[in-house]
């Protein structure tokens, strides 16, 4: 072969591979190891944000600090080269020309000079920004999934337990009270009977709280005003906190009505400021309350998952010890607690988090080991004007020796509920089955006033009780008691305006104004 054919293949050649680096979708390119770039491709230009490959090769210099978004990795990357001799689909962040970043899939080689030396590396590039986007949104998704189906099985779990775990503290509860309602029972003693009602309250609290899981419909939503709240909530707060953890409070707007459940919204000032409290507890601190109203345009609320529009932004923060990134990952989820065994039940949060949710907002949370915690919760701001707050009812109620007849197959229960009634000023006569309290009344339909039956029981259930009562006796009044999560409907009851489901344990203020509430209308009797 001549020289001049020789001379010409390689042209030919030179123009084949030349064309093919140039016009390649992947990005190509040659470095060296102390990182500057000695050929790259148009592709692998534009991905990192430059017109053309000269700006690239002439812009970076130091491809680990200017490129690599953790530096570290670049180190990592060589070792792994230069012992294996080439790297297969090695994934990592890179920073482009304008600041942004992208994820980047790496394939190289290792070439060497004659002496066995490391002269350059070699490799491909692909831009799987989109796969790792979707990758991440997936797994964003699969966690919001898990979280479902723990709330979903912490549901099961409540409803099944929550009959029997109500009964007892039905009868812990009520029995407490009356024995504290003695004056004779003194020093420790009474002492002792306070701890235990004490304890009882915090189980009555605990299985509140996981009931309110499975629950969707159980709240009062109307228009209110946060502020008014809040400045409640701190006021409780400044009784229960150390002194030397302070409480400021800067509320910046008047527009700040939200559609939720005051008790609710009082839950989550609450929770939020107790666990501020516990994170300042050794050193004290500072416990900060703001409020105001902003909007957020979508491209805001993207990342929240929620719609653009005006929000009521409450920001809760702490100069207490802060919590770790791992720490903060998890703190939303049930039963995680970083307080110590016998101080938290790791509930807070989540009840926190659900409260927000289903009153349409979000909840972000950000945290540095050592300088504190913020939450910053966003509400969707209402137009309409706040409801009035009710007054609060507190006040026990008596009877005037009515005829009550109680219906309960838990005996302790009846006891109870018969020495509590006969100290309210009723007359009491109980039944421990459901059939035998039929007969009781068909013997006698007109003997009592009102009836008080639970609604679990063998034999004939609380709510069909009542039904066959009313089909003796139209007006008569029934107030059914229940431990179920889920209390009977008897909304499509004829005689749903004499009927009333009461949650157990029972709260006896709220039965003292029910049974008034029933037992002195007009036409009663």
């Amino acid at each position: 072969m001549s020289a001049d054919t020789t001379i010409r293949y390689l042209k030919e050649a030179e123009t084949k591979y030349r064309g093919m680096f140039e016009n390649a979708i992947e990005g190509i390119y040659q470095s060296t190891p102390d990182g500057r770039y000695l050929a790259v491709n148009t592709a692998l230009a534009r991905m990192y944000g430059y017109e053309h490959p000269d700006e690239l090769l002439n812009e970076v210099s130091d491809i680990q600090s200017q490129i690599y978004v953790d530096p570290a990795f670049r180190e990592r990357f060589k070792r792994q080269i230069e012992l294996t001799g080439f790297v297969q689909g090695l994934e990592y962040q890179v920073r482009r020309r304008d600041g942004g970043i992208i994820w980047i899939s790496e394939s190289a080689r290792v070439v060497r000079n004659a002496a066995g030396a490391v002269h350059h590396y070699e490799g491909f590039i692909d831009n799987i920004t989109s796969r790792k986007e979707a990758e991440a949104e997936r797994a964003k998704l699969e966690r919001q999934m898990l979280q479902a189906q723990k709330m979903d099985a912490i549901g099961t779990l409540a409803s099944g337990m929550a009959h029997d775990f109500n009964n007892i503290l039905c009868a812990i509860l009520g029995f407490t009270d009356l024995t504290l309602t003695d004056q004779q029972i003194k020093g420790r003693v009474r002492e002792n009977l306070q701890i235990v009602h004490k304890s009882a309250c915090r189980a009555r609290d605990l299985i509140s709280r996981i009931l309110t899981f499975s629950r969707q419909a159980d709240t009062e939503r109307r228009p209110l005003k946060l502020g008014v709240i809040l400045t409640e909530g701190v006021k409780t707060l400044n009784a229960t906190l150390p002194s030397s953890i302070t409480i400021h409070v800067d509320i910046r707007t008047d527009e700040d009505v939200v559609v939720a459940d005051a008790t609710e919204i009082h839950q989550v000032i609450m929770n939020l400021g107790t666990n501020a409290g516990h994170a300042m507890k050794s050193k004290g601190g500072r416990l900060t309350y703001e409020l105001e109203t902003l909007g957020l345009e979508s491209s805001a609320t993207a990342a929240l998952s929620i719609p653009a529009g005006r929000y009521v932004h409450l920001i809760v923060s702490d100069t207490g010890r802060g919590m770790s990134p791992e720490v903060v990952e998890k703190i939303f989820e049930p039963f995680f607690t970083t307080k110590g065994p016998g101080r938290g039940t790791g509930l807070g949060l989540t009840l926190v988090q659900k409260i927000v949710s289903r009153s349409g907002g979000y909840i972000k949370v950000s945290s540095l080991e050592g300088q504190g915690t913020t939450f910053h919760v966003y509400f969707p701001h209402s137009h309409e004007p706040a409801a009035p707050v009710p007054a609060e009812k507190n006040q026990l109620l008596r009877g005037h020796r009515e005829k009550i007849l109680v219906v309960d197959d838990e005996v302790p229960i009846l006891d109870m509920m018969q020495q509590h009634l006969r100290k309210m000023g009723y007359r009491v006569t109980t039944r421990a089955d459901s059939l035998e309290a039929m007969n009781t009344f068909r013997a006698d339909p007109g003997h009592f006033d009102l009836i008080i039956t639970d609604h679990t029981m063998p034999g004939l259930q609380g709510a069909d009780l009542a039904e066959e009562l009313g089909n003796i006796r139209p007006d008569l009044p029934v107030i059914l008691m229940t431990g179920l999560n889920q209390p009977p409907d008897l909304t499509a009851s004829r005689h749903a305006a004499l009927r009333t489901v009461f949650q157990k344990p029972i709260n006896f203020i709220e039965l003292s104004q029910c049974l008034r509430k029933f037992l002195d209308r007009p036409d009663g009797h």
